[in-house]
């Protein structure tokens, strides 16, 4: 490995097959264990939030993950089944020194991923993520040499209910106009968001239909989701106008797609629009 290349690290986060390295029980243990060397360099007790999404091995990931950071007296709490905005909001807002996510977003429920936020709730630095490359592969060379702790910490899920609550608190407050008129159709990618998808729409008082909000492991993603908007167009379309509006989420919900009320899946650019309307002087854009 040459000092600038990152060869577990991708653009987001560390990436593989479930079972296989980097992903093995080992690895994973490592991997939380040179992000904890990574982190004790700086603050002599830091604290780290951990989420995770639906998928099968998520469980065992941030378990291991967990263990690994607590091998060196890293506090870590867990939020369970979360969004990976919401842990990179918890991160920043509850003053923890990292987040990580387990997650492989819209891959595969045979996939998964680490991903890993700084204190300030964004992406780790190339820098950073290449030192904790190196810890990790001079960790491998000499595994004996670092023992699995044998207290482990509480398993990742549930999690604290507290810290979900925390996040969908913050998310309906931020909603300052009144949409219970609004009627959803919402696709949770039997994903994260069908952890918070629910109670958050609730809170905003917004009309809202549910589907693959079901996880069980190996659903998450298949044929739903981000990577198949036309899922909740085609029923929308079919709905005689019950619904103005349809929501896509993928897997770790970080993703999210619309559909307008006659079914037609709305490109990237319209989101963009809405969201700058206030601004604009078109706030009315919604208003029927």
């Amino acid at each position: 490995m040459t000092s600038q290349t990152r060869q577990l690290f991708g653009t987001d986060g560390i990436r593989g097959v479930a079972g296989e390295f980097p992903l093995t029980t080992e690895s994973t243990f490592l991997i939380g264990r040179a992000l904890g060397h990574d982190l004790i360099k700086t603050k002599p007790k830091p604290r780290v939030v951990i989420g995770q999404d639906t998928r099968e091995s998520s469980r065992w990931i941030a378990d291991r993950v967990a263990l690994g950071l607590s091998s060196c007296q890293v506090e870590v709490r867990s939020a369970g089944v979360i969004t990976t905005p919401g842990v990179a909001y918890l991160a920043r807002s509850q003053k923890f020194d990292a987040g990580v996510v387990i997650s492989a977003s819209h891959n595969p429920w045979t996939d998964n991923g680490i991903k890993v936020f700084s204190g300030d709730g964004f992406k780790l630095p190339d820098s950073r993520e290449l030192a904790i490359e190196k810890e990790i592969f001079a960790i491998l060379q000499a595994p004996g040499a670092h023992p699995e702790p044998s207290s482990k910490p509480s398993p990742s899920v549930p999690g604290e209910h507290s810290l979900r609550a925390a996040y969908i608190d913050w998310l309906a407050k931020s909603v300052a106009i009144d949409l219970s008129r609004l009627r959803v159709l919402v696709d949770c990618a039997n994903g994260a968001a069908a952890a918070e998808a629910p109670e958050l729409f609730r809170a905003c008082r917004i009309q809202a239909e549910f589907i693959c909000s079901s996880p069980d492991g190996k659903n998450i993603n298949e044929g739903c989701g981000a990577l198949h908007p036309t899922a909740v167009a085609k029923k929308i379309s079919e709905s005689n106008g019950k619904f103005d509006l349809g929501v896509t989420f993928d897997g770790d919900a970080d993703r999210v797609l619309f559909s307008d009320a006659g079914g037609r899946v709305i490109n990237g650019d319209m989101p963009e629009f809405v969201c700058c309307a206030p601004t604009l002087g078109t706030s009315t854009f919604w208003k029927k």
